[in-house]
């Protein structure tokens, strides 16, 4: 397993978003910046936020100008309660002068709800003002609004604003949780009942929303829903109390494998699993250092283990894609380094290894065809993490 390949398995937190910054990008540059962009959002939704800020803080220095990049950096710097470079991010995008009105009014929802989660009720409440002034204020507008209407206990308002945010956007889970509450401090226990199971049913991985369902089950006398509600509630503390103590051991993993400790690397990462044994991450992790330990087998298994449960992942691909080849099985190989390509255009490890295999088969045109697709995407892999390609001859 290389350096960049390692680094894909974990936290680490990039540059900064200001660093090598270098006036416009180059369309290279943009094509690159818009796979890291999907790469990161992936790992937004998978919940690795230390994942997802390598890509995006990547992202942005390629393409500082991107809205959308600004937009998902923001949120990752949220999601890991980094407010302060959230709001210096959100706010330079609120204020661009070459910005959509589309952004432009994104940036500044995304702006108020991070006030809003960071405690800043008074500067919430001006800009969400701002927002409802516009004449047709979005669903977000009118979430963030119901919201700090509940803070401020004004119930009524809240419930007015939510109803109508849970209107025009349908599928929010949030505005749904937040109507449910607002509607069950109120008194109105089968509105919010409601209001909730809409809520848990488009979000099943929300505590709050079940935890309140289960109150207002209680309050209705609905003692076996709200016992059911409630043992859904405790599952999920107990699912997201053990991803905090597996972040730590991941990190120790991961710098035990740097130092070349692949015995306690391995150790580690199957802590994790007893605390997770479905987590696809922590099994491609402990593949891919069964990898570097040659037990192949083993390795094999873990990495079709995290396959299954998570087929896109392009890590465990890749990293099975080398199983095959050590295992003589080019045609395998070969088309999990295709797999992997596809799912993530951006990533320069699977072009890398289809070289080699194409280079040592003597397949001249599909080795130079991989050399250069590596060539365009190297700058998404760390300086220097990946041998260099040769022309032409022996394996790389």
């Amino acid at each position: 397993m290389t350096a960049a390949l390692a680094l894909a398995l974990g936290a680490c937190a990039g540059p900064s978003p200001d660093a090598g910054r270098t006036g416009s990008s180059t369309p290279e540059q943009r094509s690159q910046a818009a796979a890291l962009l999907q790469r990161g959002l992936r790992f937004l939704a998978d919940d690795l936020g230390p994942e997802a800020l390598q890509s995006l803080e990547e992202a942005h220095r390629l393409d500082a100008d991107s809205a959308p990049i600004s937009l998902a950096l923001a949120q990752a710097y949220q999601r890991e309660d980094r407010f302060a470079a959230a709001r210096s991010l959100l706010q330079e995008l609120s204020q661009s002068t070459s910005a959509s009105p589309e952004d432009l009014g994104r940036a500044r929802e995304a702006l108020a709800g991070l006030l809003l989660d960071a405690g800043d009720l008074p500067a919430a409440r001006e800009a969400c003002e701002t927002l409802l002034k516009s004449g047709h204020p979005s669903a977000v507008a009118l979430r963030l609004s119901g919201i700090i209407a509940y803070r401020d206990g004004n119930l009524q308002r809240a419930a007015a604003d939510l109803q109508e945010a849970t209107r025009l956007a349908p599928q929010d889970a949030a505005a749904f949780a937040a109507l449910g509450l607002a509607l069950l401090q109120s008194g109105d226990l089968p509105a919010a009942a409601q209001a909730l199971e809409r809520a848990e049913a488009l979000d099943p991985n929300a505590q709050a929303p079940i935890g309140n369902l289960a109150k207002a089950y209680e309050r209705m006398g609905r003692a076996s829903d709200a016992l059911s509600a409630m043992q859904r509630f405790q599952a999920l503390y107990q699912r997201k109390s053990s991803k905090r103590q597996a972040d730590p051991l991941r990190a120790r993993a991961i710098e035990a494998y740097e130092a070349g400790k692949l015995d306690e690397a391995l150790q580690l990462f199957r802590r994790i699993i007893e605390m997770s044994p479905r987590d696809p991450q922590t099994l491609a992790q402990t593949g891919s250092v069964l990898l570097a330990m040659q037990r192949l087998d083993e390795a094999r298994q873990s990495l079709e283990a995290s396959l299954r449960i998570k087929p896109d992942n392009d890590f465990a691909l890749t990293e099975l894609a080398r199983v095959q080849a050590l295992r003589q099985d080019l045609p395998a190989a070969i088309e999990l380094l295709q797999r992997a390509a596809r799912v993530n255009p951006g990533a320069p490890e699977p072009h890398y290894f289809l070289a080699g295999i194409y280079l040592s088969q003597g397949k001249q045109k599909e080795f130079e065809a991989e050399r250069d697709a590596f060539k365009r995407l190297q700058g998404n892999a760390p300086a220097g993490s990946l041998a260099p390609l040769p022309s032409s001859g022996g394996p790389p």
